[in-house]
């Protein structure tokens, strides 16, 4: 394991007490790391630090919600305090409010945004300060999500929070590059406590459709927070370290790489369109239909809307 180049390292996990963080967090501590381990719940807390040490890793704990201001810097403050530097920052945090739009309240709204685009800025902030006044580099590496570019069914807030993160993620690639500091996105469906009842409703969906739905959830694309951690780990390692600014989904046995926006087609128009012009070019011929997504994650999509009716 040595040749990731991860002992000593600092690394602050968010939401690192429960689910992918924690298997993030214990991954981290199995290659010599030194970890901040964040949750809302000191017990959680507790159990995941004991898990990080059982590893082979040290841990310190910080209870904070990142969702707020103080809570973003406190783990940040924590690194520091403990460590005395912080390396590696993995945005974690996050939770789902769902609702549709019409019956989405404020808060669900804010409070997902807080937590999972909001605390990605602040945390980032304040890691990034350290590490360039440090002159060391460092990595962040932001969960963002395939509903970032495919939309997810009654959960607009986690969607914009996760395209939102990738905007940022390929912005502050640019910006921190000088630094030495790279920024990366992963996506992933893990096996959590979280997920577990959105695969009972694919199971539902497929037995009431006729279909075989005695299915793990690794058949269902979702896999053990362990396992998953490997694209995180490695994003933070030495030999990741001309990575910058890109996408990666992990499902089990394959990592996807993304590519972001492409063009489909182009119209043209001199010297100038005007909505009549626009309209004789037959763009709402060309542009009828369903939303416009990738064909190899029309399946994926589908299975998240049926997650999250």
């Amino acid at each position: 394991m040595g040749k990731l180049g991860l002992e000593g390292k600092v690394a602050v996990v968010t939401g690192s007490a429960r689910g992918w963080g924690r298997g993030i967090a214990v991954e981290f501590g199995a290659r010599g790391a030194r970890v901040i381990v964040n949750g809302r719940q000191p017990e959680t807390v507790a159990l995941a630090c004991g898990a990080v040490r059982a590893a082979g890793g040290e841990a310190s704990p910080c209870v904070a919600d990142v969702g707020t201001i103080e809570g973003a810097q406190a783990v940040v403050d924590a690194a520091i305090s403990a460590f005395g530097d912080i390396d590696i920052l993995v945005n974690n945090a996050g939770f789902l409010a769902s609702a549709p739009l019409v019956e989405m309240t404020d808060d669900q709204w804010d409070s997902v945004l807080a937590t999972q685009l909001s605390a990605q800025f602040r945390t980032s902030r304040a890691a990034a300060r350290h590490m360039i006044s440090a002159g060391h580099g460092g990595r962040i590496i932001n969960m963002v999500g395939g509903g970032g570019f495919t939309g997810q069914f009654n959960n607009a807030n986690h969607a914009a929070s996760k395209g939102g993160g990738m905007g940022a993620v390929l912005t502050w690639a640019q910006e921190l590059a000088p630094h030495g500091i790279t920024v990366n996105g992963v996506v992933g469906i893990v096996e959590t406590d979280l997920t577990r009842p959105l695969h009972d409703k694919v199971r539902a969906a497929l037995k009431a459709a006729g279909k075989p739905h005695d299915i793990s959830a690794r058949d269902l694309g979702s896999y053990p927070p362990d396992e998953a951690a490997s694209i995180v780990v490695w994003l933070a390692s030495e030999p990741a370290g001309t990575v910058s600014g890109q996408f990666f989904e992990i499902q089990g046995p394959e990592i996807q790489l993304w590519r972001m926006a492409t063009i489909e087609r182009s119209f043209h128009q001199h010297p100038r369109w005007t909505p009549e012009l626009i309209e004789e070019a037959g763009m709402a011929r060309v542009a009828t239909g369903p939303p416009r997504i990738e064909p190899s994650v029309a399946a994926r999509v589908a299975r998240m809307q049926t997650m999250h009716k």
